[in-house]
C-alpha cells in the first residue's frame, strides 16, 4: 500500500513552485533528499526539475519497501527461513508460480497452493507481496495462502495494512461484525457459523467462532435494529451451519414485513430436514398426487391447488416464478419442492426411474419434473444419502435420454456434482461415460455439457481412467467430424482443469492433425493441451521434493 506523498511536496503539487516556500523536498528522507539535491557546490537545479526528481524518488523509495517514522516503531528482524516449520519451494514449483501471478492460467492458482499446503511448502520470498496481494482480492484463496506463508510471510504480513486478513483471529471477526459495512458483518456471520477461520476454539466475546448456536443468539440480538436489506443478507448466513436449532427463528421470520425476508426464510426452512414446512408442505401435497394401477399399467394422477390461502402464502407458494406455466400448476411446483423426493418413491411404492416415467407420461409433466428436480436439490445440499442418489442418476438417466428434458429442471442442476461425496461423483460420470459409444457424436451434447457442470463444481481431479475415456471419446470425434466446435470448445477448457495431469502423453497423441476439418479444433485442442502440460509440469517438482 502505498503511503501519502510527504506534506511540502503535496503543498508544491497544488500551489506551484513559484508561489512555494524553498524547502519543499525537506520532508524526505536524509539519504533521499541527499540524492535528489546532488552533491554540495554543483550547480543547483531548477525548482521544477527539483520538485519532478523528488516525487520519482520517493515512488521508487516507497517500491523499496521505505516506511514513513509515523508508522510507529520499527518491525522486529524477520525469522531465518531455517527456522521455518514449511520446507522451501522446489524452483520449478517457484517458476510455476510466477507465471500464474503473471495472470497465466489464473484458475490453476487454487491448485498450486493446494499443492504446496500438502507438501508443506512455504512461498518463495520474492513472491510474498504477490501473493498476498492475490489473497486481498480474492477471498477464497486466504486460507491456502495462509498455509504456506511462513515465518517470513506471517512478518511480511504484519508492514501492510492491506494484508491484515492473515493471522485474523476472533478480536478481528467481532470488530467486522459490530463494526464492519454489511459484506464485512455478513462474512463474519458466516466465519461464526463455520469455522473457515481456522482459529479452533475462540471467542467473538461471548461466542465461540464456528459455534451456530452462538452466532444465530448474535443475529437476534441485532435483529430489530437492522434494516430489512441487512436482514435479508444476514439471515442468509444462516445456511452455513443450518440445522433444527435455526428453525424458531426462521419461522418468525416468516412473518417478516418485507418480502426479501420472508423469501429467504422460505429457501432455508424448505431445505432443512426435519423442518415444520416441510410437513405442511407434504400435507398439502399429499392429496394432490396419487397412483392409480389397473393389472400391470400405472399412471400419475395429479391435481393443482384450488386456492391458496394465508398459510400457503406463509410458507411460500406462489413464491416462484415459472414461465409458460400456469399460476396453479406453480403453486404445485412451490409445494413438491418442499418435500423430498424420496417421500414419493416410497409413498408410491416405486423406484424413482419408475416415477420419472410415469410423470412424463402426465400431463402435467413439466410441473412434476420441476418440482420434484429442485426438491432433490435442496434435499442433496442438506444431505447425501443412497435414496437421493438414486434419485439424482435417474434424473440423469432421463436427462441423457430425452430430448428438452433440461427445460423441466433448474438452470442449476447439476452443480449437484459438488454436493456429492467425491467417489460418488466419479463412479457416476464413469458410467456414464463408458455407456456412450467411442466416438462421440452432436447427440452426445446432452452429455457433454453435463460433464461441464460437473468439472465445475469436482472437488477434486478426476480419475485417471475417467480423464482418459473423456479424452479419448472427444478425439474419436473430432476424427469422425461428428462434434460441433464451437460448443465444446468452452467444455474442454473446463476439462483442462479437472483431468489428471498425469495422461498427458495420452491427451497429446491422438489427435487427427491430418485430416482437414481439424483446422476448426486445433485453436481449442492447443489450448487445452497447453493448460494440461502446465499442470503437469507443476505437479512433478512437488511430487520429487517429497519422494
Amino acid at each position: 500500500m502505498s503511503s501519502p506523498l510527504p506534506i511540502k511536496i503535496h503543498q508544491t503539487l497544488q500551489i506551484g513552485t513559484s508561489r512555494a516556500a524553498p524547502g519543499f523536498d525537506e520532508d524526505l528522507p536524509l539519504a533521499l533528499r541527499d540524492s535528489v539535491r546532488g552533491r554540495p557546490g554543483a550547480n543547483a537545479a531548477p525548482q521544477e526539475e527539483n520538485l519532478w526528481l523528488s516525487l520519482a524518488a520517493h515512488a521508487l523509495w516507497q517500491r523499496a519497501g521505505y516506511q514513513p517514522d509515523s508508522a510507529g516503531p520499527a518491525a522486529p528482524v524477520t525469522p531465518s527461513g531455517d527456522s521455518d516449520a514449511l520446507r522451501p519451494c522446489p524452483a520449478q514449483a517457484e517458476k510455476a508460480l510466477s507465471l500464474l501471478l503473471l495472470d497465466e492460467y489464473p484458475q490453476v492458482r487454487p491448485e498450486w497452493l493446494r499443492l504446496a499446503n500438502a507438501h508443506r511448502c512455504r512461498l518463495p520470498p520474492r513472491l510474498l507481496p504477490g501473493v498476498l496481494d492475490l489473497g486481498t482480492s480474492q477471498r477464497p484463496l486466504r486460507t491456502l495462502i495462509e498455509g504456506v506463508l511462513g515465518a517470513r510471510g506471517h512478518w511480511l504480513a504484519q508492514q501492510n495494512p492491506d494484508w491484515n486478513w492473515v493471522g485474523a483471529d476472533s478480536s478481528d471477526v467481532q470488530a467486522l461484525w459490530e463494526d464492519g459495512n454489511i459484506e464485512q458483518r455478513a462474512q463474519a456471520l458466516r466465519d461464526m457459523r463455520g469455522n473457515d477461520m481456522r482459529v479452533g476454539d475462540m471467542r467473538v466475546g461471548d461466542m465461540r467462532v464456528g459455534d451456530p448456536g452462538a452466532a444465530l443468539l448474535a443475529l437476534q440480538a441485532t435483529w430489530s435494529s437492522e434494516t430489512p436489506e441487512h436482514r435479508a443478507t444476514l439471515l442468509g448466513c444462516l445456511s452455513v451451519g443450518l440445522s433444527l436449532a435455526d428453525e424458531a427463528f426462521l419461522e418468525s421470520a416468516l412473518d417478516d414485513k418485507r418480502k426479501e425476508v420472508r423469501t429467504v426464510a422460505q429457501r432455508l426452512l424448505a431445505g432443512l430436514p426435519g423442518a415444520q414446512l416441510a410437513r405442511r408442505m407434504r400435507e398439502r401435497a399429499m392429496p394432490l398426487l396419487r397412483v392409480e394401477r389397473n393389472g400391470d399399467t400405472a399412471h400419475l394422477l395429479a391435481e393443482v391447488p384450488q386456492e391458496r390461502d394465508k398459510s400457503m402464502q406463509r410458507d411460500g407458494v406462489g413464491a416462484g416464478l415459472y414461465p409458460a406455466m400456469g399460476e396453479k400448476s406453480g403453486w404445485l411446483v412451490d409445494i413438491l419442492a418442499a418435500v423430498p423426493p424420496t417421500h414419493w418413491s416410497s409413498t408410491f411404492d416405486a423406484s424413482p426411474r419408475t416415477c420419472l416415467a410415469l410423470a412424463m407420461a402426465s400431463e402435467f409433466k413439466h410441473t412434476l419434473l420441476l418440482g420434484w428436480s429442485s426438491a432433490l436439490q435442496r434435499s442433496l445440499q442438506a444431505g447425501y444419502d443412497a435414496g437421493l442418489h438414486a434419485w439424482f442418476t435417474a434424473f440423469l438417466d432421463l436427462y441423457l435420454k430425452s430430448t428438452g428434458i433440461h427445460t423441466h429442471m433448474p438452470r442449476d442442476f447439476f452443480s449437484l456434482f459438488g454436493t456429492l461425496p467425491p467417489d460418488a461423483a466419479d463412479d457416476l460420470l464413469r458410467t456414464l461415460v463408458e455407456a456412450t459409444p467411442a466416438a462421440w457424436m452432436r447427440a452426445h451434447s446432452s452429455l457433454i455439457d453435463l460433464l461441464d457442470d460437473a468439472a465445475k463444481n469436482a472437488k477434486r481431479n478426476w480419475p485417471l481412467a475417467l480423464s482418459k475415456a473423456v479424452v479419448g471419446r472427444i478425439q474419436a470425434g473430432c476424427a469422425a467430424n461428428t462434434l460441433q466446435s464451437w460448443s465444446l470448445s468452452y467444455t474442454m477448457a473446463t476439462l483442462a482443469l479437472v483431468l489428471d495431469p498425469l495422461g498427458i502423453e495420452d491427451y497429446e497423441n491422438g489427435w487427427p492433425k491430418d485430416i482437414p476439418e481439424f483446422a476448426q479444433w486445433e485453436e481449442t485442442v492447443d489450448k487445452f493441451l497447453r493448460t494440461l502440460r502446465f499442470r503437469h509440469d507443476m505437479y512433478l517438482p512437488f511430487q520429487e521434493h517429497s519422494a
